[in-house]
């Protein structure tokens, strides 16, 4: 029984390499078709994949400042300090002290930091600047954490850039929900497209098929080869479309053309922020992606065909 198998799947993949050879040509044009098509998805995942990095670094950027009330004692502020690192979703803490605020003050401004001349330490408010958990980077958890520190009577006044974080919130959920719905829309274009381009070429060779039909050939011998033929334009067109991506990616993305169309603006906030390609994870799902809807193509291409043509 093993021997048949064997015997049958390696004359099946003889005659699909033999199939291919033969019919070079329509071969050639579904491949292209499945490597566009594929190029369309690893496009859109390109990005997905660095708009999500980009968001991860601004979720990282995410933090609280808590102003404490001018006159407490340091001693009193280790305290606070020790009570505020236990607070339900905070990470970490790091005080800063008035001295610390106007030398980050004075590099921020660099070269008109003479702008600050004449002004004391003891002007500026001592503060706390607080690192977040994950999970509670966002709009609604985030007020939780602030709502526990207002409670301190040491705290004068929190700031967390309210604004910011319920757009930011907003942007995550935007981005999460059309990521979904764009690659379930392209997946079942991609599946409509490859059938839709097998079919033809399966089309192609009715006189071929028919012949086997005729000389009492199984149904089996006549749909695998045509499968196997799918899993190897499915390969091959996926292939060169991560080829293609990867070329694009090196000469446009990675040496960042598109900033010459950013505002300063929009430029001020990718500055620092890798343009990736994609993990080698995802490319080879995606080139096993491309097998599967080659087969799959290749699958209901032969059954519509042989129902209609039986």
């Amino acid at each position: 029984m093993r021997e048949r198998m064997k015997f049958f799947l390696s004359d099946a993949i003889l005659r699909a390499f033999q199939n291919m050879r033969g019919n070079l040509f329509p071969i050639l044009t579904t491949i292209g078709i499945i490597g566009i098509s594929m190029l369309i998805f690893s496009t859109f995942s390109l990005f997905a994949f660095n708009l999500t990095s980009i968001l991860k670094i601004w979720e990282d950027k995410i933090e609280v400042i808590a102003y404490l009330k001018k006159g407490v004692p340091l001693g009193e502020v280790e305290g606070v300090l020790k009570k505020v690192r236990r607070v339900e979703g905070v990470e970490a803490v790091k005080y800063v002290s008035p001295y610390d605020a106007l030398s980050f003050m004075e590099k921020k401004l660099g070269s008109q930091k003479n702008l600050l001349e004449g002004i004391q330490p003891g002007v500026l408010p001592s503060s706390f600047e607080i690192q977040l958990e994950k999970d509670y980077r966002n709009s609604l958890r985030i007020k939780e954490v602030v709502f526990h520190l207002k409670e301190f009577r040491q705290i004068e006044e929190v700031q967390y850039g309210q604004e910011w974080v319920e757009t930011f919130s907003a942007i995550v959920h935007v981005f999460r929900l059309t990521q979904g719905i764009m690659g379930g829309l392209l997946l079942i274009g991609l599946m409509f497209i490859i059938s839709n381009t097998l079919q033809l070429t399966i089309s192609s060779r009715k006189e071929e098929i028919e012949i086997m039909h005729i000389v009492g050939a199984s149904p089996a011998s006549i749909q695998v080869p045509f499968y196997i033929e799918g899993l190897i334009q499915g390969l091959l067109g996926t292939g060169l479309a991560v080829l293609f991506l990867f070329f694009l990616y090196y000469k446009v993305l990675l040496y960042k053309v598109f900033f010459l169309y950013l505002t300063p603006v929009m430029k001020e906030w990718f500055a620092g922020i890798p343009v990736l390609f994609l993990p080698p994870k995802t490319v080879v799902i995606i080139l096993l992606g491309g097998m599967v809807l080659g087969l799959f193509g290749s699958f209901v291409a032969s059954m519509r065909f042989l129902r209609y043509s039986g």
